[in-house]
């Protein structure tokens, strides 16, 4: 059976409506090298972000680039993303392209030597280096165009959050979480990874298996979002999840990991109250997870000062509240819905 993890179709038909853009970004052609692309990786300059798939052309290909390269032939350009605060360059889209190049430079194909396969005779067989001067200077000087796009305003990614998804290259179609991964990759999303894991969060979701798909992580993005700030909430709700990450992008090494060990602290000690205390699967209602549901709920009891001894009747309570049921299956996105339905969640759980 094909497990659910699709949003309820209203908040989702809302979430498209309302994905209305201001574009906040330059972009501008460079002409680099092959030689320059190798360079830049060396240094660590030129990144593949961890959404991307890997490194999946045969030799035979991979020749076939390099031949290209050699008689002169167009080949498509690049997409490369800036980071304004590292001046790295993550790829957006050309992986495979970049990455052959750099493979013959460095004589290496997975375990083997990179020899240029299915070409021409005068090339066959041959390393970079075996390889006539001449040539191995028209393959060093040949033009890969990239376009760069960069953020104009360093404290605000959304607009590079949907140039990612609007392009969506690479081979496969990202969901906007694994656009997220790339975008806001590291301390936080290591954080929300490691707290997919804990098998508490896994058994009230009732998935065994880490989604590939990081949807499950998107979960507890959601939930220490709302957890946060739903006070403050406006639509739509993948653009208040990017700006939860945004902002802990901003902060300082030290003061992130202080959030971040409190909202550990934080999730990690809800799930084992909704575990100790809550039916199995307490957040599948009619059959799937409602995610309206879940969000409400899990937060009203992180921020609860102290858990009720009758918890449980008041999650019943809850969950059979005709105007909580309503709050979370229609316009669940909405504002004053979402904002309706946490008060009202709060309120029955808490004394």
């Amino acid at each position: 059976m094909t497990e659910e993890w699709d949003f309820d179709q209203t908040e989702e038909l809302e979430e498209n409506e309302q994905d209305v853009i201001n574009y906040r970004i330059s972009s501008y052609p460079a002409d680099i090298t092959l030689k320059g692309y190798e360079d830049k990786w060396n240094k660590r300059q030129l990144t593949i972000p961890d959404f991307q798939r890997n490194y999946v052309w045969d030799q035979v290909k991979a020749s076939k680039l390099i031949e290209s390269f050699l008689l002169g032939l167009p080949v498509p350009g690049v997409f490369l993303y800036k980071d304004r605060s590292t001046n790295k360059l993550a790829v957006i889209d050309g992986q495979q392209r970049i990455l052959s190049a750099i493979r013959f430079f460095r004589n290496e194909f997975d375990e083997k030597i990179f020899r240029l396969k299915n070409v021409l005779p005068k090339w066959e067989g041959k390393t970079y280096l075996e390889l006539d001067e001449p040539d191995r200077f028209q393959l060093d000087d040949t033009v890969l165009r990239a376009t760069v796009v960069q953020q104009l305003d360093p404290a605000d990614d959304s607009s590079i959050y949907h140039i990612f998804e609007r392009l969506n290259t690479g081979g496969i179609n990202l969901n906007p979480m694994e656009i997220r991964k790339c975008v806001y990759y590291g301390k936080v999303f290591d954080k929300l990874e490691q707290l997919n894991e804990n098998h508490k969060w896994r058994a009230i979701i009732a998935k065994d298996k880490i989604d590939k798909r990081l949807r499950d992580v998107e979960l507890i993005l959601r939930i220490l979002a709302l957890y946060e700030d739903w006070e403050s909430y406006s639509k739509p709700m993948k653009g208040f999840m990017n700006r939860f990450m945004a902002s802990k992008k901003r902060l300082s090494s030290d003061h992130l990991d202080s959030e971040l060990d409190i909202l550990t602290e934080k999730f990690n000690s809800t799930c084992d109250i909704i575990l100790d205390h809550l039916p199995n699967r307490p957040f599948h209602l009619r059959g799937r997870i409602n995610y309206a549901a879940m969000d409400s709920i899990f937060v009203g009891i992180m921020r609860l000062e102290r858990v009720p001894s009758d918890i449980d009747e008041r999650y019943n309570t809850l969950v059979n509240d005709e105007d909580f049921i309503r709050l979370a299956s229609i316009s669940t996105s909405d504002e004053s819905t979402l904002h309706a339905r946490f008060s009202r969640a709060y309120s029955i759980l808490s004394e």
